[in-house]
Order: C-alpha cells, then structure tokens, then sequence
C-alpha cells in the first residue's frame, strides 16, 4: 500500500499538471494546482508516519522496468534522509500555490510549471537509480528556467539564461561522473545499491576524480563558493513563490547529492577531500554572510539570498565531519533552512507587494502599517539567527557538535557567522520596520490578508513545532545518515 501511496506523492503533481494543460483556464487552474499539491501533500505526511524508526533503511521501495537494456529501472524508495526532504517539496509547494492565487499572467502555464517541478525535485529525492536520478535533475531545469524567465522582474532572461547555463555546465560533470561509475564498476545496472558495492571497491584515486566529477554538479546547486554567483541573480528576478521554491527544496537537491552520491558511493575519496569541503563550507558561511551585510543599504532579497549562501555553508562543514552527529547536523540544516527561507522570501513579497520596492534605505517604520507582517518577517529572522526554541537551532547546533570535535579552528571560524547573521538580521529588521514612518509615502499600506495570513502561520508553525520538538525530524534522520557514517568509522 505505502509504495502506491509513494508513486501518487511522485507523480500526482505531474498528473495534475497534464489536467491542468488539458482544461485549466484562470481559476480552474488554480483550483486543480490546489487539489494536486494539496492531496500530495495529505499524502505525504501519512507516509512521514508510516515510516518505521525500528527497523530504518530505505523503505516503501518499489520497482519498475525502465530501460532494461542498459540496466536501468524506475526503483524508488525513501530513508530517513530523503523522507523528510520529500515533505519538505509538499509542503512548499502547496503553500506556493496558495502564495500565487493572484498571479494573473498565464496562470494555465505558471501553474502546470510549478507542478511539473514539483515531481521532478521529488523524483530526484526518491530515486533508487541513477539514471533515473539523473534524468529527474535535468527534468527540473525546463520549469525553473521558465518560471523565472516569463514571470520574474526586469531582468529576468539574463537571471534565467544564468540559471541554465550553470545548472547545465555543472549537470555535464555529473552525467560524465555518472557514466564513469557506471562502466568502472562493471555491474551492468545503474541501480544505486547494486552500484555502490562496485563503487568503493574502486582505488582511491579513482574515487577521488569521480567525487570531483559529481561534486561540480552538485557545488553549484547548493551552491558552493566560487560556484554561486547565479543565485543571487536567481532570486532577485524571480517571482516570490519561486524563490520560496529554490530556496527552500532545488538547493537541498545539491547537499544530498553530495550525501547520497559523493559519500555514500566514494567513501575513500570523500575521506581524501573532506579537509577542502570543510574550507569551502567555511567560506560559504563568512563569505555570504559578510555579502549579506554588504546589502544592508541594497536590496532586501539579495541579500536572503547571500544569506542562503552562508547558511548551507553549515551543511558542507557537518558534511565533512564524517560522524553521525555531523552529518544529522548537515540533513537537519538543509530541512530547517528550507522553511525559514521561505518564510523569509515570503515576507520579503509581502513587503514588495505593498511598497513596490525593496530597497531598504526607500523603507522603514513599516511594523505599524503591517504589523502582521512585521511579526512573520522578525519570527523569520529569528530563526535563522538560531534562536533556541526555532528550528534554526537545532541544524546549527547539531553541526557544531559534530564538526567541532574532527575541525576545530574551522568550526570556531564558521561559528562566528552566527554574529555576522544576527549582525545584517536585526540592522535589517531595525531598518525595514521600526524607526520613523513617513505617513505621506506609506499612508495606503495594508496588512497581510486572510490567504497570506494561512501561508505565514503554517510556515512558522513549522519552524517552532520542529523547534520545540526536534526530534520529529532529526530522530528519523538520524536513522538515515547512520550507515553512511559507518562508511567513515
């Protein structure tokens, strides 16, 4: 029953896409995007609790015959890494649905896109091939490459076409890395499990050029420095619910790739090059958050942006700590990052929505024209300054812990961005919100209406029921990252 329950949340979105492009017009569309995410979501969150804590590994596994003359199948299958990340994509995008009711450009196409998009990062999370896993990251390209390039801002066909063009040359060294791994093992099947024995028994030399191949890819998703420079780009052009999107779920695509790939199948060379890793995830996290306090006088999107950028800096340096505890640290980080920044980019349109503007020096003392707002957007950036009692937290904690004990001076580094984000964090709330009101400029504002209001709450009420009770996602991922750990003991 619970692997047909895993093929609807895989592929109900998309059947709901092609309903959508047969007779979605204006309403009907939306309504059918609300219904197909809507039941994927439901469908989701009884499997989270179906999942069986006692007995771990991948389960609700399925297979299906795909292209058997090159040994590869539609196997798919869900463990404590990927479950939660498979949540996580439902929730998203049933609350973007719901964010984008008003959009009145082409909403037969921007719906049918979001639900396409929305099976292709599922199919990444829950394949069990890697063809199949491959062929479901390049199926994310098309609809992300539209949305942003028909619905984003002014200059949304230079961010789009960067968007591609990084995606694409990084994607080149995966495929390359993919094929490598395929005909150096010699096992004839593309299936993961089957794979990854022939995969560590290769020299360490060997793994370590395929962990760089598939690393590049996967770099530029999270992304990595010197890698990242799309991003920025990305979000400011894209409209507000995809950004929420590639914030909250396509990065998390590149950490666990770096996780179910790079580590778990090439586990000597990710021993080789983890002293890197643990470099590059330290100059994330300064880097973009010293960018981030670059924009307190810029745009208030760019810099959420700079700010994902140092924030999954944290999941490389719990990457590279080789331990259970680490490696929790980093899974955890990428599912609480996702709902505070989408709580944060959601805020950021609200804002945008009502003052057409997001230059924060053109804002301030808006709290009391939208104190509903006000409050959403400062409980968001409390949680991603890691206030104890939000999920933020707990990701970052975990991290230390695990990092602290194998990189002690990088992590004591990495730890002072936790200053430099409640630095650019309380500057731009300060800014943005509170101060003097110019009650001429802003004498029309309206607060969060009642559709806004559901979005907002069901995002917080996320980042604090995980806050408080940490263990509903961090026990199953923990069951999940411990025989990837075993690998390094």
């Amino acid at each position: 029953m619970e692997h047909l329950l895993l093929h609807v949340i895989l592929w109900g979105p998309a059947i709901g896409a092609l309903v959508t492009i047969l007779a979605g017009q204006g309403m009907f569309a939306r309504v059918i995007a609300l219904l197909s995410t809507g039941l994927t979501l439901a469908a989701t969150t009884y499997l989270y609790g179906r999942y069986n804590l006692q007995v771990g590994g991948t389960q609700f596994e399925s297979v299906m015959p795909f292209i058997p003359q090159i040994g590869s199948s539609l196997r798919i299958g869900v463990d404590g890494v990927s479950l939660p990340l498979v949540f996580l994509n439902a929730f998203l995008t049933f609350l973007v649905v719901l964010i984008s009711w008003k959009f009145t450009l082409r909403p037969q196409l921007y719906f049918t896109l979001v639900q396409f998009l929305s099976t292709a990062v599922t199919g990444v999370f829950v394949s069990l091939d890697l063809f199949v896993f491959f062929l479901f990251w390049e199926l994310e390209l098309a609809p992300m490459f539209l949305l942003i390039g028909i619905w984003g801002g002014a200059r949304r066909e230079y961010a789009a076409m960067k968007f591609i063009i990084y995606t694409i040359a990084g994607s080149a060294f995966m495929l390359v890395g993919i094929f490598a791994l395929f005909f150096l093992t010699g096992v004839g099947t593309f299936d993961m499990f089957l794979i990854s024995d022939g995969a560590k028994a290769l020299p360490v030399a060997t793994q370590v050029l395929l962990f760089l191949l598939l690393f590049v890819g996967f770099a530029v998703k999270v992304p990595i420095f010197p890698f990242h420079t799309w991003l920025p780009d990305a979000h400011v052009e894209a409209p507000t619910p995809i950004s929420v999107l590639l914030a909250g779920v396509l990065l998390k695509m590149g950490g666990y790739g770096l996780i179910r790939l790079c580590m778990t199948l090439l586990p000597e060379g990710a021993r080789v090059l983890v002293p890197f890793l643990v470099i590059l995830g330290t100059i994330n996290v300064i880097y973009g958050a010293m960018l981030a306090l670059s924009m307190i006088n810029g745009d208030l999107k760019k810099m959420i942006a700079y700010s994902s950028v140092s924030h999954m800096g944290y999941v490389i340096i719990g990457m590279a700590a080789l331990s259970v505890t680490g490696i929790q640290g980093a899974v955890v980080q990428m599912f609480t990052h996702g709902t505070i920044t989408a709580l944060l980019f959601t805020s950021v349109g609200l804002v945008y929505d009502r003052t057409h503007t997001r230059i924060i020096p053109e804002m301030g003392g808006l709290a009391p024209k939208m104190p509903f707002i006000a409050a959403g957007f400062v409980m968001a950036g409390l949680a991603s300054l890691g206030l104890p009692g939000m999920n933020g937290f707990i990701g970052e904690f975990l991290v230390f812990i695990g990092a602290f004990e194998v990189w002690p001076w990088q992590t004591g580094i990495a730890a002072f961005g936790i200053v430099l984000t409640a630095g650019y964090i309380t500057w731009m709330l300060m800014r943005v919100f509170f101060g003097q009101l110019d009650e001429h400029k802003w004498h029309g504002l309206t607060d969060a209406d009642g559709r806004e209001k559901f979005v907002v709450v069901a995002m917080l009420a996320l980042i604090i029921l995980t806050g408080i009770w940490p263990s509903a996602v961090a026990d199953v991922i923990a069951i999940g990252v411990a025989p990837i750990a075993r690998l390094f003991a």
